[in-house]
C-alpha cells in the first residue's frame, strides 16, 4: 500500500512538472502576438502614443504610471480594470533595468501569465485536495488540467484572462475553506482575492453569487441552531461586514471612478458592429444555441474543417482546444490532428458533464462532500453558464462564445468525473476514460508543437 501511494505521488510530481515544462515551451516559442485576443500593438520605441488593445494599455501604464485621464471607453480595451496591465508594466520596468533591447522587454510580458498559469495548477491541486478523492483520481484530474490546451494557451496570453482565472479559482478555494471553517482570517482572504479579481477583470464579479450562496447557507444553519441573537450569528454578521469593507472598495473603485468621471455604466461592454464578419444575429436561435445545420457540420468534418462558428456548442468545442487559431493555411495532417483533438476533448467534456449531473444532482444524497462545497460547485457552474449564454445572446458575435469566458467550468464537471472514476466498478469504463485522456494529452502536446514550431 505504501509503495502504491509512493508511486502515485511520484506520478503527480511528474504530471505537474510536465505541465509546467509544456507551458514554458509554449511561452518560449510563442511571441506576444501569437494566438492572442484583443491585444493591439506595443512599441516602446514609438514614444508616448495612445493606441488600442491590451498591449497598448500596458504600454500606457509603463510610460505614464497613472490611470488614463480620458474616457476609457474611447480607446479599445482601456475599459478593463488595471491590475493585470499594471503588474505587466511593473515587470517590464524591472526587466528594463537589466535589458536595453526594447523588443526583449516587450516579449517579457509573457512572464506574468506564465507565472499565473503555474499558480493555477497549484490552486487546482489545492481545490481537489478539499474533496475525498483518491491519489490516483487526483493524478487523473491534474493530468487533465496540466495538458488541457485552453490552460496551455492561457500561459502565454498577454491579456487579463489568465490572471482573472487564477483569482476565480482562489475564490473557489477560499469559499470552500470558509464554508468549513468560517473564521475572520479566511473571510478576509476570500474578500481580498475577490476584490483583486474584480480589479483584474469584470467577469470575476460573477463569483460573488456562489460566494453569497455559501454565506447565506452558513448563516441560516447558525440561525437555526441558536436563533437570530446567537453569538455565532453576530460573529458571522461582523465577518460579513469585514468582507464588504475589503472586497467592495478594492473591487469597485475602478468602476465607480469611471461612472463618476465619464458616466460609464458598471456593465459597459465593447460591442462589435452588425456588419462585422463575426456577427451571428442573422442566424436562427435554434442553430445558434441548439444544433448547427447538420449538412454543414457533416461537410466540415468530412473535409477536416472547423466551421459552424455561429453555433455555441461548436464554438465551445473548438475554442476550448484550439482558441481562435486559423487553420486555413495548414496541411491535411494538422487539420486531422485538430479535429481529433476536438473530438477527444468533446468526449471528455460530455462524460464529465454527465458525471457532474450524477454526482452533484441525482446521487447527491450519498454525501461525498459537505453542503457548502456542494453549493459552491453547483451555483458556480450555473452562474457561469447562465451568464455566458446571456452574454452570447445579447452580443451575437462569434468572439462572444469563446471558451475563455467560462474556463472555470473545467473544474466542476472534472470533479464529478473524478468521483465517478473512483466509484465505478467497471474497469472497462475507467480504462476507456484513462485511454481517452492519454490520447487527448498526446494530441495536446503535438498541437502545441505545431503552434510553436510552425509545423504543417
Amino acid at each position: 500500500m505504501k509503495r502504491f501511494k509512493g508511486n502515485t505521488k511520484e506520478a503527480l510530481r511528474l504530471i505537474l512538472a510536465a505541465g509546467g515544462l509544456l507551458r514554458l515551451f509554449y511561452v518560449c516559442f510563442s511571441t506576444i502576438y501569437d494566438r492572442q485576443y484583443d491585444i493591439g500593438l506595443i512599441d516602446l520605441d514609438a514614444g508616448h502614443t495612445v493606441t488600442g488593445g491590451h498591449l497598448a494599455y500596458i504600454q500606457y501604464l509603463y510610460e505614464n504610471w497613472r490611470m488614463p485621464d480620458f474616457d476609457p471607453t474611447s480607446v479599445y480595451q482601456f475599459h478593463h480594470p488595471p491590475l493585470h496591465h499594471f503588474l505587466c508594466a511593473v515587470w517590464m520596468k524591472f526587466v528594463s533595468f537589466f535589458v536595453r533591447d526594447t523588443a526583449v522587454v516587450e516579449e517579457s510580458i509573457q512572464a506574468v501569465p506564465f507565472v499565473c498559469s503555474l499558480l493555477i495548477l497549484w490552486v487546482l491541486l489545492r481545490i481537489i485536495r478539499q474533496f475525498a478523492l483518491q491519489e490516483k483520481t487526483v493524478c487523473f484530474l491534474m493530468a487533465l488540467f496540466a495538458f488541457h490546451p485552453a490552460l496551455v494557451l492561457a500561459s502565454g496570453s498577454v491579456n487579463n484572462d489568465c490572471m482573472a482565472l487564477l483569482f476565480t479559482l482562489l475564490c473557489v478555494y477560499y469559499a470552500i475553506e470558509w464554508g468549513r471553517r468560517p473564521t475572520l482570517v479566511c473571510i478576509g482572504k476570500l474578500a481580498l482575492v475577490l476584490g483583486l479579481g474584480m480589479m483584474t477583470k469584470q467577469s470575476v464579479a460573477e463569483m460573488a453569487f456562489p460566494i453569497g450562496a455559501v454565506f447565506l447557507y452558513v448563516l441560516l444553519v447558525h440561525i437555526r441552531e441558536e436563533g437570530l441573537r446567537g453569538k455565532k450569528v453576530k460573529k458571522l454578521a461582523a465577518s460579513f461586514g469585514v468582507f464588504g469593507l475589503i472586497s467592495i472598495p478594492l473591487g469597485m473603485w475602478f468602476y465607480v471612478r469611471n461612472l463618476l468621471r465619464y458616466r460609464v455604466s458598471f456593465l459597459w461592454v465593447y460591442e462589435l458592429p452588425e456588419d462585422s464578419w463575426q456577427y451571428t444575429g442573422n442566424v436562427s436561435v435554434i442553430n445558434r444555441f441548439l444544433w448547427p445545420v447538420p449538412r454543414e457540420m457533416a461537410d466540415n468534418l468530412k473535409n477536416f474543417r472547423i466551421g459552424c462558428g455561429y453555433n455555441i456548442w461548436m464554438q465551445i468545442l473548438r475554442t476550448s482546444v484550439l482558441g481562435e487559431w486559423d487553420m486555413a493555411g495548414v496541411g491535411k495532417p494538422v487539420k486531422l490532428l485538430a479535429v481529433l483533438l476536438m473530438l477527444l476533448g468533446g468526449i471528455l467534456a460530455l462524460t464529465a458533464f454527465v458525471c457532474f449531473v450524477w454526482v452533484f444532482g441525482i446521487s447527491v444524497k450519498e454525501k461525498r462532500m459537505d453542503p457548502p462545497a456542494w453549493l459552491l460547485c453547483v451555483s458556480g457552474y450555473l452562474v457561469t453558464m447562465i451568464g455566458y449564454f446571456i452574454f452570447a445572446y445579447k452580443y451575437p458575435q462569434q468572439c462572444s462564445m469563446h471558451f475563455r469566458y467560462i474556463e472555470i467550468t473545467l473544474l466542476f464537471p472534472a470533479l464529478g468525473l473524478g468521483f465517478v472514476l473512483q466509484e465505478h466498478r467497471s474497469r472497462y469504463f475507467c480504462r476507456t476514460i484513462w485511454g481517452v485522456l492519454v490520447c487527448f494529452g498526446v494530441c495536446s502536446v503535438l498541437m502545441t508543437g505545431v503552434w510553436c514550431l510552425g509545423i504543417g
